[in-house]
């Protein structure tokens, strides 16, 4: 069983697409994550020193939801168009692995190179350290080539609606570039995709509890301590060990279309 994950930023995945990847994960399951943005605060080459500390988190995660040390090898995928991919793989476990694409993240006011893709076709979306750029089109068509690649049983994305509900603007234009990727030449879904709440799952009822609810806050105080913005104390979003709430669950053949807010 092969599965893939798609998310905005390093942490939307350890926070809302858990502990079903992790659950993935100790499944044996072949396992990919890929992060559409940097996540960086800053935005071109000088955000990549904190992109860098939150990748350094992200295998902290999954080395321990994976149980194994954090030891990591790096793999440049190159796909059919000549497209270029930075990956990290578990040494100890290398179904597992991790797909960067280090594209600027939104910040404040800033609405990001994500969003600006979606609604300008002609905008071009430079990745911060450095590789060439990507256009609506050429995105999508990387994530295309990318699934095949994978060859995925099923999708994990983050809320296709979001904007609906106020959430990030990078997790429904994420989202929405993961779903029409996935879509075949009918115009529908071309593999089964579960959708995942983001920032509306905060207030919603705790549902993850025992073995899971532990795993979660483990993986995630992993990922924690390495990312300066949070460091070691406590934060709101400890309280998502508790939570984890699918939206969406489309199957092969099912309609997928994005939310006119996005």
């Amino acid at each position: 069983m092969t599965a893939i994950s798609l998310v905005a930023h390093p942490d939307d995945d350890l926070l809302f697409l858990n502990p079903d990847i992790a659950s993935d994960i100790q499944a044996g399951y072949n396992t990919w994550v890929v992060y559409l943005t940097a996540g960086n605060l800053t935005a071109g080459s000088a955000g990549m020193p904190y992109a860098d500390q939150r990748i350094q988190g992200e295998r902290a995660a999954y080395a321990r939801a994976a149980k194994v040390a954090n030891t990591w090898e790096y793999e440049l995928i190159i796909l059919p168009s000549g497209r270029q991919l930075a990956t990290n793989y578990l040494a100890a476990a290398p179904q597992v692995r991790l797909v960067f694409t280090f594209i600027n993240a939104a910040n404040g006011s800033d609405n990001g190179d994500l969003w600006r893709m979606w609604h300008d076709q002609a905008f071009q979306a430079f990745p911060i350290e450095g590789r060439p750029s990507y256009t609506k089109d050429s995105f999508v068509a990387m994530l295309k080539e990318l699934y095949t690649y994978v060859n995925p049983d099923f999708l994990r994305v983050g809320d296709v609606w979001g904007p609906q509900l106020s959430d990030h603007i990078d997790h429904g234009v994420a989202a929405s570039f993961a779903a029409t990727a996935n879509l075949g030449a009918s115009g529908t879904c071309a593999r089964r995709m579960d959708s995942y709440f983001g920032y509306a799952a905060v207030s919603m009822p705790a549902n993850v509890t025992g073995y899971w609810h532990d795993e979660k806050l483990d993986i995630w105080n992993a990922y924690k301590a390495l990312d300066p913005t949070f460091a070691t104390a406590p934060t709101a979003w400890d309280d998502m060990a508790d939570r984890q709430h699918r939206r969406w669950v489309f199957s092969p053949g099912d309609v997928w279309q994005p939310h006119p807010s996005v």
